[in-house]
């Protein structure tokens, strides 16, 4: 192939994280950001050119060139950091909208990560109303998978539900990160053919890859990690549906038998989580970090014996297949598509959903060298193959090939695609 038949994707995502220092005024939401981010990178190496349309970050650049084939454009207006919570994908969108307009013509597919908000869904149906091939990864659910998992009805429900229904018809695609949001993807929209399960992908030799001691050491010290002492994680955003709630609890169990209590994240209830540790726990038995880099989460997986994760809500977990990737036991109440990441036989330690009690009593359990945890350790190592990002490459190069094979738009068929993917992806064919 020539260069001049590079495929070429828009990819949009709320949250994308950059490397190097930035100057991080908001909450980065680290899952999304981070998978976006590691399948933008393996498309990178496959020889596709992407420009990544994602939010601005207050005295950040707007435009970073990542590579030859790929460019980050950060849309936004400059917000305090009180108004960024309601605002930002708002304005994320209304800056992004001279980009989707002019992206006729330029990109051969557009692939936007849908999170929580409406904005995420208004660009979906606006680049279908372009007649540009679109596929929708839903990254997570809309308001309404809250209102459905609360059980409530009424018009607000109904309208977010009808809203969420309309965005993901639009696509020409839809990507459902498990076999169980991809059921209940075609339940509700009677999509099915359309939607296709591409779970997120981890690097698992990057994760499993030995850390040097004293990169490690110097981790435990900025983060004032006791030498000697057990080490706990949670990794992820300090938000209600991730279940920050039940650390508190948990902290005080693990402090009881000098255990430490590692919680890498940041988010809007941080200063309550604070609050509750400070009251319930001693200082030198916990640690929040606040946001961390990707480099970063693999240290502290690596300095701990056991990953927890309480999430309330949960479409995926990728966190916990970076626990698998890192020889590291993890337990997770058993909600959203944590089983379907667990597999058959579990590779996690399932709890039933709100049991506080029987998660920390698990956690502890895993603390000591015995069956069950290297069972854990053993069927995690094997599970993460399943999620490896070269078949995730693949999956999506597929499926961008039977879209545009349809589509009579781009300048790319499926033909085109396929042969890229044979090439290895290099945009040269070399």
């Amino acid at each position: 192939m020539t260069g001049d038949s590079t495929l070429r994707i828009l990819r949009i995502t709320p949250h994308f994280y950059r490397p190097g220092t930035w100057p991080v005024a908001f909450d980065p939401v680290g899952g999304l950001q981070n998978q976006t981010w590691t399948i933008a990178n393996a498309m990178d190496e496959a020889g596709a050119a992407q420009t990544i349309l994602t939010t601005f970050i207050p005295g950040s650049p707007r435009e970073v060139q990542l590579s030859p084939r790929m460019r980050l454009k950060c849309a936004g207006f400059w917000l305090p950091e009180f108004a960024a919570g309601p605002l930002l994908c708002f304005t994320w969108f209304l800056a992004a909208l001279p980009e989707l307009l002019r992206a006729r013509g330029r990109y051969d597919v557009v692939h936007i990560h849908f999170n929580h908000s409406v904005w995420c869904r208004a660009m979906a149906i606006l680049v279908s109303r372009l007649k540009i091939p679109l596929v929708v990864s839903m990254n997570t659910q809309l308001w309404s998978g809250l209102q459905h998992a609360l059980r409530l009805k009424g018009k607000t429900y109904d309208v977010t539900r009808w809203l969420e229904r309309y965005a993901l018809m639009s696509a020409d695609r839809v990507v459902a990160l498990t076999e169980r949001y991809g059921r209940e993807a075609v339940a509700e929209t009677g999509l099915d053919r359309r939607v296709a399960v591409i779970a997120d992908a981890v690097d698992a030799e990057a994760f499993g890859r030995p850390i040097d001691p004293d990169a490690l050491q110097a981790f435990r010290s900025e983060h004032g990690i006791p030498e000697g002492r057990p080490v706990v994680s949670f990794i992820g955003r300090i938000s209600p549906e991730k279940g920050w709630q039940d650390l508190p609890a948990l902290a005080k169990r693990l402090a009881e038998k000098g255990v430490f209590l590692l919680i890498c994240g940041d988010g809007p209830d941080r200063r309550k989580l604070e609050a509750a540790l400070a009251a319930i726990s001693r200082p030198d038995c916990f640690a929040i970090t606040g946001f961390v880099s990707p480099t970063e989460v693999k240290k502290a997986l690596q300095i701990s014996e056991v990953l927890v994760l309480p999430s309330r809500r949960e479409v995926l977990g990728s966190v916990l297949l970076e626990a698998m990737a890192s020889g590291l036991p993890a337990v997770a109440y058993a909600v959203g598509g944590v089983a379907d990441v667990a597999g058959n036989p579990p590779a996690l330690a399932l709890v039933r959903d709100g049991q506080r009690d029987d998660l920390i009593a698990r956690t502890i359990e895993l603390l000591d060298e015995n069956p069950l945890r290297s069972t854990l350790i053993e069927r995690g190592r094997q599970r993460v193959g399943d999620f490896a990002v070269h078949s995730a490459v693949a999956l999506n190069l597929e499926l961008y090939a039977s879209i545009l094979s349809g589509s009579g738009i781009g300048s790319r068929n499926r033909g085109d695609v396929l042969a890229f993917q044979e090439d290895g992806g290099s945009p040269d064919g070399a």
